[in-house]
């Protein structure tokens, strides 16, 4: 996998991990699925500890960190390490992280390839996932 692709990925992985830990201290609790998280009670937009404002959005959330904001969508197992060429783009944009990528149809090349290549796979429904067995 590119060198630069690998490192935004692992840049967002990162922010979202964060943003899951903020959540949980905030006494959100996970979802078992996207459709859990989508039906779910929780406020639309709201606080989080440390004054860190989130946007819930269908299967997703949008948190704002004090790096830059990470947007993402829970699988349908309820997992979040899920991600697409948009999501790293908007990641990129908005986190203060040196510039990987000059535009983002260079990413979306990129990202392109590595699906080729089978480093990513496709979950069926928007989001991709690294491919342990090319790890």
């Amino acid at each position: 996998m590119n060198q630069k692709l690998k490192a935004l990925i692992e840049n967002y992985l990162s922010a979202v991990n964060e943003a899951i830990e903020l959540l949980v201290a905030s006494g959100i609790e996970l979802p078992k699925s996207n459709n859990e998280w989508a039906a779910s009670g929780i406020s639309q937009r709201g606080e989080l500890k440390n004054g860190i404002k989130y946007f819930k959005h269908g299967f997703g959330c949008a948190v704002h960190l004090p790096a830059g904001s990470v947007d993402f969508d829970f699988g349908p197992e309820g997992e979040y390490n899920g991600f697409d060429a948009w999501r790293l783009w908007g990641f990129l944009q908005n986190a203060k992280l040196p510039s990987l990528f000059k535009s983002e149809s260079e990413l979306k090349q990129e990202f392109s390839k590595a699906v080729e290549s089978g480093e990513l796979k496709y979950s069926g429904y928007i989001l991709y996932f690294l491919n342990e067995a090319h790890a």
